[in-house]
């Protein structure tokens, strides 16, 4: 068999080998979302498959109810539980929307969640989110090790879908924080399981193109593959990866951090801690944004020309909250606009009750300002109402619903992003005031 002959073989054996890893990789993390694809098959079931058809439209709930009927009906085990097959749906619908800040929880996850709302953490005492690779706010993304010297051609090949799971706030004290974790670290294993991400298929997408152009011998690209291979073997998607991290009040867990392109390993004991609250230390106010904290802050300010107000380590505040926050240290008026791609209109950020005389504010941000934080930040800002740490904040300005459903399970709904009135030109002009990236639209 000739060289070239040779050659060819092995990139097709490659690519296969590449394409079922990754279309596994996907297919799970689908399931470990809740994911329900649709075929475009038809589906065996009288009746449901007129819900596919353009001939007959089946509303939505007579689709949901024929498929619960026929679950009961031809099942091999009883099916009684009514809310289950109602949050499986859910779940699945979530999922479907594919964006991570419209998330389905489990019972023990959703309660979890609701604790780190008012700062009661667990597991290793970290806020974890599933971050998409290019996302603002990322510092160390999955692509990393395929994006250094990455051509045009390069970009045409990589894989975006999977996102990395990556810290964005830490408690101090807490299990995490004495485990020297800070905020940024993306998790690469979760004891000695790789955390599947793009970056190496990225990486090995990319080298293919160069063997098949000549530019790389092809035994480099058949070790990379064995790489994938091997640490698939032992692989755990992100969804189960922050599970194990952000769940649990006992045990040891092993994990390997990537931090500016190095790995760092670390051994965490899992426990209960919690964030620190609103405190007051002469002018310096430390903000976490839960409730209470407005009426908190109103009376923190109240005869006072200058303070200093501490937004670090605000990943998940409350965004009536933040409203009370603003009422508390600004004038009434607009103070932006949320926004969608639907066709609907903007819905403005108005405080009606505002504060007469507000102190002069100088405010303290970090890339673990996010979220309601990080609106408030930008609102103020956008008025020139404050001077603002030099740092970059989280890039998060969306806001949420959150819904507890009735078995305990709940979900997070991205609802519209913060738009600030002025551009982001207005909000870099202040030398001090920056560091405000472009928010998302």
């Amino acid at each position: 068999m000739s060289d070239m002959k040779k050659s060819v073989l092995t990139s097709v054996r490659i690519i296969a080998g590449a394409a079922a890893i990754l279309l596994g990789f996907q297919a799970r993390q689908r399931v470990d979302l809740g994911a329900i694809v649709a075929s475009n098959s038809n589906v065996p079931f009288s009746g449901l498959v007129a819900s596919q058809s353009n001939d007959v439209n089946v509303p939505a709930g007579d689709y949901f109810y024929e498929l619960s009927q026929k679950l009961k009906e031809e099942y091999v085990e009883p099916v009684t539980d009514d809310q289950k097959l109602a949050s499986g749906a859910i779940r699945g619908m979530i999922a479907s929307l594919d964006d991570p800040d419209s998330i389905f929880m489990s019972k023990d996850e959703f309660a979890a969640y609701l604790n780190a709302r008012i700062g009661k953490y667990e597991g290793i005492g970290a806020d974890l989110e599933l971050v998409r690779n290019g996302k603002s706010g990322s510092s160390d993304s999955g692509s990393s090790e395929a994006d250094s010297d990455m051509t045009p051609e390069d970009a045409m090949v990589t894989v975006k879908e999977i996102p990395h799971l990556q810290v964005m706030s830490v408690v101090p004290g807490g299990p995490a924080d004495k485990a020297g974790v800070k905020v940024g670290d993306v998790v690469r294993y979760v004891d000695d399981h790789w955390v599947v991400d793009s970056g190496l298929i990225n990486k090995f997408r990319i080298a293919l193109r160069k063997v098949n152009n000549k530019q790389m011998p092809a035994t480099e690209l058949n070790a990379m593959r064995a790489e994938i291979r091997s640490k698939s073997e032992h692989a755990l998607l992100p969804a189960r990866a922050k599970d194990k991290l952000f769940l649990g009040k006992s045990g040891t867990v092993n994990v390997v951090w990537s931090r500016n392109g190095k790995e760092i390993t670390t051994k965490i004991e899992r426990s209960t801690c919690e964030m620190p609250g609103f405190s007051v230390d002469g002018d310096r106010i430390l903000l976490p944004m839960v409730e209470g904290d407005g009426g908190r802050l109103a009376n923190a300010v109240k005869g006072k020309s200058e303070v200093t107000i501490d937004l670090r380590n605000s990943t998940l505040g409350n965004p009536q909250v933040m409203r009370d926050c603003l009422s508390a240290v600004a004038k009434p008026g607009n103070y932006g606009y949320f926004t969608t791609k639907r066709h609907d209109s903007p819905t403005p950020l108005e405080i009606s009750v505002g504060n007469a005389h507000p102190p002069k504010i100088q405010l303290i941000v970090d890339k673990s300002t996010r979220g309601p934080a990080e609106v408030f930040a930008l609102a103020l800002a956008s008025k020139g109402l404050v001077r603002v740490s030099d740092s970059e904040m989280g890039g998060d300005v969306e806001s949420q619903q959150i819904v507890k459903l009735p078995d305990g399970s709940g979900y997070t709904l991205a609802t519209s992003a913060y738009q600030a009135t002025v551009s982001r030109k207005a909000l870099n002009g202040a030398k001090g005031t920056v560091a405000l990236q472009e928010v998302r639209k």
